[in-house]
């Protein structure tokens, strides 16, 4: 016995036509059907990607983000540089020793007479890059302290206003000339 569409032409109740559309209707459900089931997998694996895609994107930003900040970094380091270098004061030198604490520690820098009272009275500030102290006057110092504090190691600032009244020692002035 053939199939239901051979006995059905033979009994004259279908054309060939009508059994050749309706095969191919058949056909065609079978691969919608197929394709839905594809589409599943597919959308899992969509999901997969896309997930996979905003990790790498999350990632990406965040290397973006460290990035920017060496670069902000380095940018810091270089105008900080650039002010010590251009604003460094090399006449300072001399035979006496000028005493400053650095890291927890007491530094010392040779400086002449004059070098030491301008420090002590705030007009001139040590600062520190790489290692290297630098002795600057007031003006470029305070830009280095805009950019960031920890290039200043030694700064005085001239606190006038804010003498306290109960002091016992208000009336006694700290001589320029003390060595510790």
């Amino acid at each position: 016995m053939g199939s239901l569409q051979d006995q059905l032409l033979k009994a004259g109740l279908t054309t060939e036509h009508k059994a050749k559309v309706a095969k191919t209707e058949k056909r065609k459900a079978q691969k919608k059907k197929k394709k839905k089931g594809a589409t599943r997998e597919q959308s899992d694996l969509q999901k997969h990607i896309e997930q996979t895609k905003k990790a790498q994107q999350e990632k990406a930003a965040q290397l973006n983000e460290q990035r920017q900040e060496e670069i902000k970094e380095r940018e810091q380091v270089a105008r900080v540089k650039q002010i010590l270098e251009h604003h460094n004061q090399d006449e300072i030198r001399g035979p006496l020793t000028f005493n400053f604490t650095y890291e927890n520690k007491v530094k010392e820098i040779e400086v002449n007479a004059q070098t030491q009272k301008a420090l002590a009275n705030g007009r001139l500030a040590i600062c520190v890059l790489e290692g290297k102290f630098y002795v600057l006057q007031d003006e470029p110092a305070r830009k280095i302290a805009e950019v960031d504090e920890k290039y200043i190691v030694f700064h005085v600032e001239n606190d006038d206003k804010d003498v306290d009244e109960d002091d016992p020692y208000a009336g006694y002035e700290v001589p320029d000339d003390l060595m510790w």
